[in-house]
């Protein structure tokens, strides 16, 4: 702390070389000053906010502000700091001014040395003048506020001072006793001991301090401290203090002490200025300083000025006239070392003494454990909806309490209800069930089997639930562990059409348990509010590094390879801005500098409608791509090589067929015709074994029409009695009707008829021809299956693979006419 001597200065000039050059002759004038300087109005204003100054010495003619703009602004919060204008530009309109804002002194710049001893003069001066005065006010905020009665006697007894305290003690108002002698407030027996005792020795020694018998104006008395003390003026000042208050505060003050001395948790005490007034042993702990450094110190020793800022405005609530009694709020303390600390402050304000506001109370809880679950339970939800959102099955994540944690949107298209994800989060899950069983065949079962199994912690697996609507799902059930309990996690699947959902509920559930990604699918998350990215722990496999790497936009960025960095920025920008999801396939470069291939997929992350972020997959699919370039350079040999002498065997078969005539050559003609479909369904084969992600409305009965001029049917016919749209790849959807239409005219006869129909959720291709057996109908999609002589065994093939990659399915069954019928479900047709 500074002493009484010392004078810190706070010197605002925008030319650095004169501020350095005043700062060090004011210290060759008197070592007591210390000076700091600043180079514009606002930086001056920033170490006024955080530093304590006796003076500030300011030039007038400075950019963006001027001095005396400046000196307004100091003006607002500090309307009686010494403020000396010394500045180049003088003039009797900038001085009128500047004394019409308040400033202390005004001193014109000169080129003479002992304008500095000048100017030193006059700012010892002016801080003497200061402190002098804000003594002043203090002594007689003292006297006002002290709880100590204390009043000022003329030399003829009668009262002309008496502070409302002291007038409290008698019954008294103020105004009621001043005027009036000293024998108003003492009995009839004890005015002689004053008169005769007490007088005399302040008259002769200055001072008297004792016990005497006060009087009140309801006739009661009652045993008072009094000190009586005479001015040089032979003013006497008389201060009282009522013994059994005194005893009662004593006592009160005593338990306060003891209480909060032994609480673990930190106490303050502010005074009415804002200042440490009483802090415990708990408090010097946690702040690291000694009690002599924060008592009398500002709440900015421990907090910055943003907590300082807040802390004000909740005690402002505080003592506003409909305010609560206390606030609790979060901060955080900066200790004399080490980070800063997550407290919890609760706050309340002292009882006030009369109108007066007394100061503030508060209590410090270190919430840096609690703080840290969170941010781990967070961290954890975060993970866990990325991945219940990701899933391809319907989710429901309950908490320790059974109430929802989470859903994704999937579970009510599973179930076949209208389910808002975000409402259903922190229902009763009990309650949410009873909704949910009308659409199970046996709802009392669903209901129960529930209950009675998560007592024992235990589900069946794989269980499998009838829906009215003839659906089948397939539920399972994992505990889940939380920071914060126990959890369980419920999964729903449509089991109807597809044999492979089981193993990849499986993947899920071992996944789920094991706090991993769903197979190789990693997931991740990108906060635009924080800029922060999260990756779960497949994503860091992908890329080679370990879990303690922490990604960042910029380094996650930098795995893809330069020619794909610029696709994956722009897609994720598009997210952000207009909310269009993206699925792409880019190369990546590894922390081992392999070049792998990757499906990324994103999305908007809303909160309250506005996109705060991006979600989604991440999936190494180098294999697949390795697989397909394979299956690419083979369609290229096929193509080529294959070709070029097929080609050549044709030409030479038709110079042959022009030079002679023979049954052989027919036989050769066949061959070549059958070698040029089996190259046509290879390559078939091997360019379209992959996804559908451009999709456009395709009329059914107009493809359809076309598909059959494109296929040698002979007398051969198609009706077409469908009139629906769907959402399909126009190109690949061709060869699927052509492959069926060639499939029925291979096995159905020259004359075989062809029906295109319509579906609830879909389309039938059948005709009439011989059918196919019930034992082969599984047979019928695989690679080289065929009943007929002329066929590949390719053409069904290509059409499953085309159907499994529009999300569709395709079953055989009987035709109407006892032909074969292939029925295409799960189809999405264009509202009309």
């Amino acid at each position: 702390m500074n002493s009484e001597a010392d004078i810190h200065v706070l010197h605002v000039d925008d030319e650095p070389d004169f501020a350095e050059l005043t700062a060090e002759f004011l210290k060759r004038e008197d070592d007591n000053f210390t000076v700091t300087t600043a180079t514009s109005a606002s930086e001056g204003l920033e170490h006024l906010s955080c530093g304590d100054f006796d003076c500030i010495v300011s030039d007038y003619d400075m950019p963006t502000q001027n001095g005396i703009e400046f000196l307004k602004s100091v003006r607002k919060n500090s309307p009686d700091l010494p403020f000396v204008l010394f500045t180049g530009k003088g003039s009797e309109e900038i001085a009128g001014e500047a004394i019409s804002a308040g400033v202390t002194d005004y001193l014109q710049k000169k080129r003479v040395a002992d304008q500095y001893t000048v100017l030193a003069n006059r700012l010892r001066n002016a801080v003497e003048r200061y402190r002098a005065e804000k003594e002043r006010k203090r002594q007689r905020k003292a006297i006002e506020t002290a709880q100590e009665g204390i009043s000022i006697l003329n030399q003829d007894g009668e009262y002309i001072y008496v502070n409302q305290a002291y007038a409290d003690i008698y019954g008294y108002d103020p105004d009621e006793m001043e005027g009036k002698h000293w024998e108003l407030i003492y009995p009839d027996s004890d005015t002689a001991m004053v008169r005769d005792v007490i007088l005399p020795t302040v008259a002769e020694d200055g001072y008297w301090s004792g016990e005497t018998t006060g009087l009140r104006a309801d006739g009661t008395t009652f045993v008072e401290d009094h000190t009586v003390a005479q001015t040089d003026t032979s003013e006497l000042v008389c201060s009282v203090r009522d013994r059994s208050v005194e005893q009662e505060q004593e006592m009160a003050l005593t338990q306060f002490r003891t209480l909060v001395e032994t609480l673990n948790d930190p106490v303050y005490v502010l005074d009415e200025t804002g200042h440490f007034e009483y802090v415990n042993d708990a408090f010097i702990e946690i702040v690291g300083y000694d009690r002599e450094r924060i008592i009398g110190a500002s709440p900015t020793l421990i907090k910055s000025s943003e907590v300082v800022d807040r802390s004000e405005d909740h005690l402002g609530r505080l003592l506003s006239s409909n305010g609560p009694d206390s606030v609790q709020f979060e901060i955080e303390v900066q200790p004399a070392k080490g980070e800063p600390i997550p407290c919890e402050d609760h706050m309340g304000v002292l009882p006030y003494e009369g109108e007066s506001f007394e100061g503030s109370v508060g209590i410090l809880r270190d919430i840096s454990e609690r703080k840290e679950r969170k941010q781990e339970l967070e961290q954890t939800n975060t993970v866990l909806r990325t991945i219940v959102e990701n899933l391809p099955m319907g989710v429901l994540v309950e908490d320790a309490e059974r109430d929802v944690l989470m859903a994704n949107d999937q579970l009510g298209e599973t179930l076949g209800v209208p389910i808002n994800s975000e409402e259903v989060i922190g229902r009763d899950c009990a309650t949410a069930a009873e909704e949910f069983k009308p659409r199970f065949t046996d709802p009392e079962a669903f209901i129960e089997v529930i209950s009675e199994r998560l007592e024992h912690r235990e589900l069946a697996q794989n269980e499998e639930l009838q829906l009215t609507d003839g659906r089948v799902l397939e539920r399972d059930y994992v505990p889940y562990t939380l920071p914060e309990g126990e959890a369980n996690i419920w999964l729903y699947r449509d089991v109807t059409a597809r044999k492979q959902q089981r193993q990849e509920l499986e993947q899920a559930n071992e996944f789920l348990s094991q706090t991993q990604t769903v197979a190789d699918v990693g997931g991740w998350e990108l906060d635009r509010r924080t800029g922060s990215l999260r990756w779960t722990e497949e994503v860091y496999r992908i890329h080679g590094v370990n879990i303690d790497f922490e990604p960042t936009v910029e380094n996650a960025v930098g795995f893809y390879h330069p020619e794909d960095q610029t696709t994956i920025q722009d897609a994720v920008e598009r997210v952000l801005t207009d909310g269009e999801p993206y699925d792409l396939e880019s190369r990546i470069v590894t922390a081992d500098d392999e070049v792998r291939w990757v499906r990324t997929r994103g999305e908007p992350w809303r909160e309250d409608g506005k996109i705060v972020g991006v979600r989604g997959t991440f999936q190494d699919i180098t294999q697949r791509i390795e697989r397909q370039q394979r299956l690419e350079e083979f369609a290229s040999v096929v193509s080529h090589d294959l070709r070029n002498p097929l080609n050549v065997a044709t030409g030479h078969l038709g110079l042959v067929a022009d030079e002679c005539d023979s049954d052989h050559l027919d036989s050769v003609r066949r061959a070549l015709e059958r070698m040029e479909a089996l190259i046509e369904d290879l390559l078939a084969l091997a360019r379209d074994n992959k996804e559908v992600t451009d999709t456009q409305p395709v009329d059914l009965a107009t493809i359809a029409d076309r598909c059959r001029e494109n296929v040698q049917m002979e007398q051969g016919r198609v009706i077409t009695t469908v009139d629906r749209t769907v959402w399909a790849d126009s190109g690949r959807l061709k060869q699927v009707f052509e492959n069926l239409f060639r499939n029925a005219a291979e096995h159905g006869g020259s004359e075989v008829t062809v029906t295109v129909g319509e579906l609830a959720d879909g389309f039938y291709v059948e005709d009439d021809g011989a059918g196919i057996p019930l034992d082969e109908r599984n047979a019928v999609f695989e690679v080289g299956y065929s009943q007929s002589a002329n066929g590949t065994g390719f053409g069904l093939n290509i059409v499953k693979q085309i159907v499994d990659a529009h999300d569709w399915q395709i079953r055989v069954t009987d035709g109407t006419d006892g032909g074969a019928r292939f029925e295409i479900t799960n189809v999405n047709f264009v509202d009309k």
